[in-house]
């Protein structure tokens, strides 16, 4: 189970995330945000999915 979700300084902002998850990855500015309403738990399948699309491997969590 999923309970922290966290971007590192080595996103480059490619929207892979977002548009892999985007009910959890929103693009702000040059780096990916959690949005604050984010469910990790009904989103589990699709946060692994960004993390293993990540070309920087910039998607953390536990």
């Amino acid at each position: 189970m999923i309970k922290k979700v966290y971007i590192t300084d080595d996103c480059i902002a490619c929207t892979a995330c977002e548009f892999s998850c985007p009910e959890v990855f929103k693009i702000i500015g040059k780096k990916s945000s959690i949005l604050p309403s984010a469910d990790f738990i009904k989103n589990e399948a699709c946060i692994q999915k960004a993390a293993l699309g990540c070309p920087v491997n910039a998607i953390k969590y536990e």
